[in-house]
């Protein structure tokens, strides 16, 4: 998946601006897809520029003018497109440095390698506590989508969920082998 299909998905359930877009970013997909709101705005100018969506500037009296975005019906079909397409290898796109720091961990002490898991579990606990906000989030943005569009976000909220407390579990596995090593 791109970041342009992303954005595209969100202005198919109405105009927003790239404010609008971060927030909705960080509040539903975040734990699967990180947007940066310069990215957002970069892919924004691109979509515009590739016909697939346009913006309306807002006057505001009160604050800074800002851009309402919205899909063409070129970028809805390319976003329809895209959810049509076959995927390659869905398992094969995850990457994680973490992983790849683990796999070369026998060059460390295990009392360091045990210190590097106890943060990451640590780090997976903070956003187990940070997702506490997405049946809010789902709920806010229900209004603005289609009736079964909240199905598939608890699907992804679900996976989320199930994904982190499996990263506690397998932390806590292998800090009780390392420190049965020590």
């Amino acid at each position: 998946m791109s970041l342009q299909h992303g954005v595209l998905g969100f202005l198919n359930y109405g105009k927003m601006s790239g404010y609008d877009l971060a927030k909705a970013f960080s509040s539903s997909v975040q734990f699967f897809w990180n947007a940066q709101n310069s990215q957002i705005y970069l892919v924004l100018d691109k979509l515009e520029k590739q016909g697939f969506a346009t913006h309306e500037l807002i006057v505001q009296t009160d604050k800074p003018s800002k851009k309402l975005y919205s899909i063409t019906d070129a970028g809805r079909a390319e976003f329809v497109r895209w959810l049509a397409a076959p995927n390659e290898s869905m398992s094969a796109e995850f990457k994680s440095a973490f992983l790849m720091k683990v796999f070369f961990s026998g060059n460390r002490t295990p009392a360091e390698n045990a210190a590097m898991f106890r943060e990451f579990i640590s780090d997976c606990r903070s956003i187990l506590s940070s997702m506490g906000s997405v049946p809010g989030s789902i709920r806010q943005y229900s209004r603005e989508a289609p009736a079964e569009a909240p199905t598939y976000w608890q699907f992804d909220a679900d996976f989320g969920y199930s994904y982190i407390k499996m990263c506690i579990e397998w932390a806590e596995r292998c800090v009780k082998k390392l420190e049965a090593m020590m």
